[in-house]
């Protein structure tokens, strides 16, 4: 094992409050919040195709995987409620009612669904995974004014930790993608691999932090991180599911090793977000061309979104690829996050980046993907790149809030 020195947590002066700070992990659990919420609904009701049923009924015939997924796309909700709701008399109970709540209501929902099926067991499991998620975030930030427990809730919520948490989502839509095509699960794994790229890179770089880390923790976050994120494509196959949680874990797992050699940086997010970039890359110009059964000589453009036979839009590749915005204007905002500049200096070079990518990919979409391009798509991911922005600056001055408690406890 390597000999690390410690030194202090590295971060930069400028913005950092000197009276008693806001809530800014409420803040920004309130924003990721809101915007999971809309995830989860948009995900389980696509896609809206919503009639009149001859009867409503609820099943309670147990589907395992649709359950677990259930379950596990509930995992954060939990844990983001039970932070957003600190220092009000906060109970695990009171965020098991709210996802019981949604839960109950999105279930509801799909009684109108012709082809969704609300389940009893859904609603169990999406319970099950709040009360999980809750009771994670109260043991994580048990005493959390403690110094050692608030340098542990720091590196659980670094700026590339956000990022981390962002990535679900996207493998959840993918995953939502892959199905009726399994091979699509390839993009999904890329992502997964995007994470566990930066979260080897966090555990190598917060090392002197750790000393004390037990070599199974990295394995182990990953192994979890991944299921969480991948659990939703058992649905279109359990092995490649299964293959991907391995390689996932195996990657974080030899990033993170404790020999491998520590960067000279103190600020190690460029390099990290560097190594995952070609996962990343891979994602983001597979999703273009997918499926790349052809190449049109007119490109195919859209001014809103095509739509099917029944006059239904394709919502999945709109919504995807607005999750997948978000996670872009984050890398963009963090690879900016070296100038210590705020959301209003730096959001003009987050468009101008933003609005070059997202060209270049309907572009391709154009040309290769099977529903052309879209301006529609275009302009709302544009708008999403900018709230991905946005998250990872409320995420900065968390983590500063975070550092500057640390520094006076000391």
């Amino acid at each position: 094992m390597d000999a690390t020195p410690a030194h202090e947590i590295h971060v930069d002066g400028r913005g950092s409050p000197r009276a008693a700070p806001l809530d800014t992990g409420a803040r920004l659990s309130h924003a990721l919040l809101s915007y999971l919420v809309v995830l989860i609904a948009s995900l389980q009701l696509l896609p809206f195709d919503f009639a009149i049923p001859e009867q409503l009924r609820f099943s309670t015939a147990l589907t395992p995987l649709s359950t677990l997924a259930s379950l596990v796309m509930f995992v954060p909700y939990g844990f983001l409620t039970r932070r957003a709701r600190s220092g009000r008399g906060q109970h695990i109970a009171a965020v098991v009612l709210t996802a019981a709540l949604l839960a109950l209501a999105l279930e509801t929902a799909q009684l109108f669904s012709p082809t969704s099926v609300a389940s009893v067991w859904h609603l169990l499991g999406a319970v099950s995974g709040a009360a999980g998620g809750a009771w994670l975030c109260e043991r994580l930030h048990h005493d959390a004014r403690g110094a050692a427990n608030a340098v542990h809730a720091m590196l659980l919520q670094l700026p590339l930790m956000g990022l981390a948490y962002l990535l679900l989502p996207l493998l959840w839509a993918s995953s939502a993608a892959a199905l009726g095509d399994p091979a699509r699960l390839a993009l999904t794994i890329s992502v997964g691999l995007a994470g566990a790229s930066l979260l080897g890179s966090i555990a190598r770089a917060t090392r002197a932090f750790t000393p004390d880390r037990v070599w199974w923790l990295v394995p182990a976050v990953a192994a979890v991180w991944s299921t969480v994120g991948l659990m939703p494509s058992m649905l279109a196959d359990w092995r490649v599911t299964l293959a991907g949680i391995g390689a996932v874990t195996a990657l974080a797992s030899w990033r993170g090793r404790w020999s491998a050699p520590v960067g000279v940086e103190r600020r190690y997010e460029g390099p990290a977000l560097l190594a995952a970039s070609p996962f990343m890359l891979l994602y983001f110009v597979g999703a273009s061309v997918w499926p790349l059964h052809g190449f049109r000589s007119i490109p195919l453009v859209h001014l809103g979104m095509p739509t099917t036979e029944a006059g239904l839009a394709l919502a999945l590749p709109l919504l995807e690829m607005g999750i997948a915005s978000t996670v872009l204007g984050y890398i963009i905002a963090e690879f900016l996050g070296r100038t210590e500049s705020s959301f209003g200096e730096t959001s003009g070079q987050v468009f101008f980046w933003v609005f070059g990518i997202l060209v270049i990919n309907e572009v391709a979409r154009s040309f290769f993907g099977y529903e052309g391009a879209s301006l529609l798509r275009a302009a709302l991911s544009l708008g999403a790149a900018l709230f991905g922005a946005g998250l990872y600056h409320l995420q900065r001055a968390h983590v500063k809030v975070l550092a500057h408690r640390v520094h006076s406890q000391r």
